[in-house]
């Protein structure tokens, strides 16, 4: 036989090889399209496909500047029907995530080519005996404060009412009385998980106490699906206090330099925030007590920082919840998204605060923004409260040691250059604030694909127990996704 032929020979052979992979690519990804559909057969709950009458209207939540396209979105009507979900995306080696309130700044919780929707696992069950509470997984925080507070008990969340507790609490989950009793993951006792192979398991302090320790921190979508919560909760004061104090921007380094001086010597029932916001700076916060006595705490505080205006609202517990919600209190019972386009960034700064020149500097930035991109900037007080307490290695929660968080956010409502131009412009100040003027830490639960060395800046000195706690309970890597914790 000749070299010419030998050689058609094996182009003959290399083509039919090639035809043959083809075919097996073809058949398997129709094998995977029938297998998926069989698979979730026993799921309860409401399924929706692509070619689903209600798909697309199901893919939109808080955020609309990404999006991604499911192979199913799974409505969870019962734990059982999470478990399918996850034993079909291991058998087919499918990617999978979980969605509580649809909050996730970078739209991670639909990420996955299967996207279970656990907001029909909603039950709450008090036990006043004990001062805990079931909550399930799919509760959005609204919700939850009003059924607890009827009850009269409360627990340490975050103000906004439609985001959902499952995400917010294995992140951190700081806000409302976060000085008094930290984030809402220090009152997490126990949770049920639906670990990567599609078992339920019970996660506490006593049992799996290395994914206790992963899951409150750093618990979205990375070990498995938190079905239920069992929290500590705590009593509601018979009133607390709402406080307002504006000020004229042209005062903002004084204020500063008052809240750097006094904040961390203020009584941890006060917890509040400095918010910067079109143009304006205003002091929001809640006291855990009288009207009286929060004028009293405070009296040094106003007479120092000169505010033009001062505003103290004795009411119920509940009742701050929905004004600092920005609700009305049937939108803050019954929670709704409302979609927007945004981005936004985080930063921790620790003692003494930031310099009179990083105040400066993010003003700047802020007031050079086109105006279709309005940015706002809330500074979280840590400093003389709970979160301060609890050793940095004690959950996956490693941002302990700081003084104040800042989110930065922004909204695009411009055209699309123009949206393009606010995003890389924050993106930009961002990196440079954070090298002169902050912590190199952030916050997990304000996530950030752009961010670099996320996982150090998100986990710090935690990330390596994280990756063998990864290494152990998802070993084939099911629950993954773009800044999820890595095996290696």
């Amino acid at each position: 036989m000749t070299l010419l032929s030998y050689k058609n020979l094996f182009l003959y052979f290399y083509i039919l090889l090639c035809l043959v992979i083809i075919c097996n690519v073809s058949s398997a990804k129709k094998l995977q399209k029938r297998d998926l559909t069989s698979c979730l057969a026993d799921v309860q709950g409401t399924l929706v496909y692509p070619n689903s009458p209600g798909y697309n209207a199901d893919l939109i939540d808080e955020n609309i500047r990404v999006n991604y396209t499911p192979s199913v979105i799974v409505y969870a009507k019962i734990v059982a029907d999470v478990q399918f979900s996850v034993y079909c995306a291991s058998s087919l080696n499918m990617s999978i995530s979980a969605r509580s309130g649809g909050h996730s700044y970078e739209k991670y919780s639909s990420a996955g080519a299967i996207v279970v929707d656990i907001t029909n696992l909603n039950q709450i069950v008090i036990n006043s005996t004990t001062n805990t509470a079931i909550i399930g997984a799919g509760n959005r925080l609204g919700p939850i404060y009003y059924t607890l507070s009827q009850a009269g008990f409360l627990i340490p969340a975050g103000t906004c009412p439609s985001v959902g507790i499952g995400g917010h609490a294995l992140g951190g989950g700081y806000g409302l009385c976060g000085r008094k009793y930290g984030p809402a993951l220090d009152s997490i006792l126990s949770m049920d998980l639906v670990d990567p192979t599609g078992r339920l398991i019970t996660v506490n302090k006593d049992q799996y106490t290395d994914l206790f320790f992963a899951l409150r921190g750093a618990g979205a979508n990375n070990f498995g699906i938190v079905t239920s919560f069992t929290f500590k909760i705590y009593p509601t004061p018979p009133s607390v206090t709402s406080i307002s104090l504006t000020y004229a921007l042209t005062n903002i380094q004084n204020v500063f330099n008052v809240y750097h001086q006094l904040g961390s010597s203020l009584p941890d029932d006060l917890s509040f925030s400095i918010v910067i916001d079109n143009g304006s700076v205003e002091f929001q916060g809640v006291y855990l007590g009288t009207q009286t006595n929060a004028n009293q705490i405070l009296s040094q505080f106003i007479t120092q920082s000169q505010p033009t205006s001062t505003k103290f609202t004795e009411e119920s517990f509940f009742n701050s919840v929905v004004r600092w919600g920005f609700q009305q209190e049937n939108g803050t019972i019954n929670p709704y998204h409302s979609p927007s386009d945004f981005k936004a960034k985080s930063f921790y700064v620790k003692s003494p605060g930031l310099s009179a020149a990083g105040v400066q500097s993010l003003i700047t930035f802020m007031q050079g923004l086109p105006t279709t991109c309005p940015t706002y900037a809330i500074f979280d007080l840590y400093a003389g409260g709970a979160t301060n307490n609890v050793p940095a290695n004690a959950t996956a929660f490693v941002h302990r040691d700081v003084f104040y968080s800042i989110e930065l956010f922004t909204t695009l409502n411009g055209d699309n250059a123009t949206n393009q131009q606010c995003f890389n412009q924050l993106n930009s100040f961002s990196e440079t604030f954070q090298a002169n003027y902050t912590d190199y830490s952030c916050y997990q639960n304000y996530i950030d694909r752009d961010l670099t060395d996320w996982q150090t800046r998100y986990y710090g000195s935690n990330l390596p127990a994280l990756i063998a706690v990864k290494k152990i309970y998802d070993p084939n890597n099911v629950f993954s996704y773009a800044q999820s914790i890595p095996l290696v």
